[in-house]
């Protein structure tokens, strides 16, 4: 049996309650995504007959059109068939359907007619290539946001021969309409090893903290005329005690692109400048020092793998344009998969180049972790 003295027993009560207040915070994030995304659900009947401009005839399911594909659930494949919409000479889909046009009008037809590779809005013929999006979420067409995200925490606490405080928390989220972006990223990491040494005649417990980091990172995105590009700025606050930063704060504007963009992969990337303070502990003996320095950013996912996981890339590169030594990288990869009732495991690599730590201090920071928690 393990006996716990009175001041360990109220960390530990404390830590219990901030493990179910997290908690608390992820299923209230499920339900309010629920009441800010919905939906748009649609009950098709029938097979649609499409035949191609090489004469060829294919009966399916009509599933979506989005990045001028055609996409068409089949009896010959598991996966939905893309078919490019300047290939398709006619379609008849008996289904009311809702779509978006490149010059961003919003039309409803009775149903998909297309002849001659031009489709029937009702009075006029518009070219099947001419269409974005069928039956876009609201958010899509100009109406609401889009939110999306994930949070996930870990934590251990051992007590006995070995004793260990662990605390991990992580917040990705998203907010997106057809007109602007924000975009927040949190993580607090603290970490404790409690060793007993013997001093004297009397045994002692010594406390070595193995991690103990935070950062917070907003950013908004303006999306313009073409929304592949936009504009936007960012700001963020970061300490690593280890590293000898109490408090490193940047922010700045930056010129961005969707670079890629479709339903197996995503990737923004972003330039620009970023004012950039570092505040060190009195520990290190270190000067603060202040500069203005350019900011690159990736940011992308894939789904190639298949099986609803997800492949994710996040970069950040900072560089005082003076002074090169003052350089840093964070990098993080990782693989994402579904599990049940929304949860979500991830195996996750980061590797942190910071070329601002104290002298004294190690300049890359590994992490491999293996992470559950709920995505929406």
């Amino acid at each position: 049996m393990v006996t716990l003295s009175h001041a360990k027993r109220s960390t530990a009560l404390a830590k219990t309650w901030l493990s179910i207040f997290a908690i608390t915070l992820l299923f209230g994030a499920a339900t309010l995504k629920a009441a800010i995304d919905r939906p748009l659900t649609q009950d098709q009947k029938g097979p649609a007959t499409i035949r191609l401009t090489d004469g060829s005839l294919i009966m399916g399911v009509v599933t979506g059109i989005r990045d001028d594909a055609l996409q068409v659930k089949t009896a010959f494949s598991d996966a939905d068939l893309a078919i490019h919409l300047s290939l398709v000479d006619s379609l008849k889909w008996q289904a009311e359907t809702k779509l978006l046009l490149d010059d961003d009008r919003l039309v409803i037809v009775p149903a998909l007619d297309v002849d001659g590779g031009k489709i029937d809005l009702g009075g006029q013929a518009l070219p099947l290539i001419d269409i974005d999006i069928m039956n876009p979420a609201d958010w899509e067409a100009g109406e609401g946001y889009h939110w999306t995200g994930d949070a996930s925490m870990a934590f251990a606490f051992n007590r006995g021969n070995t004793e260990t405080d662990e605390f991990d928390l992580k917040v990705n989220s998203v907010l997106e309409s057809a007109v602007n972006r924000y975009t927040f990223n949190g993580h607090f990491e603290r970490d404790e090893a409690h060793n007993r040494v013997v001093v004297g005649d009397r045994e002692v417990t010594q406390s070595i903290m193995t991690a103990d980091n935070w950062k917070l990172l907003g950013k908004y995105d303006y999306f313009l005329t073409d929304p592949i590009n936009y504009l936007g700025a960012n700001a963020s606050l970061e300490a690593d005690a280890l590293a000898g930063v109490k408090l490193r704060t940047y922010a700045g504007p930056y010129y961005g692109r969707k670079l890629l963009d479709n339903d197996d992969y995503k990737l923004d990337g972003e330039l620009g400048i970023a004012y950039v303070s570092t505040e060190y502990d009195a520990d290190v003996n270190q000067e603060d020092n202040n500069y203005t320095g350019l900011n690159w950013n990736f940011t992308g996912e894939s789904s190639i793998l298949g099986g609803d996981s997800r492949l994710y890339l996040r970069h950040i590169g900072l560089i005082d344009i003076s002074d090169s030594d003052q350089l840093i990288l964070k990098n993080t990869l990782g693989l994402a998969f579904p599990l049940v009732y929304g949860l979500e495991a991830a195996a996750e690599m980061t590797i942190n180049y910071d070329g601002t730590a104290a002298a004294s201090r190690e300049k890359v920071d590994e992490v491999y972790s293996f992470r559950v928690g709920y995505a929406w």
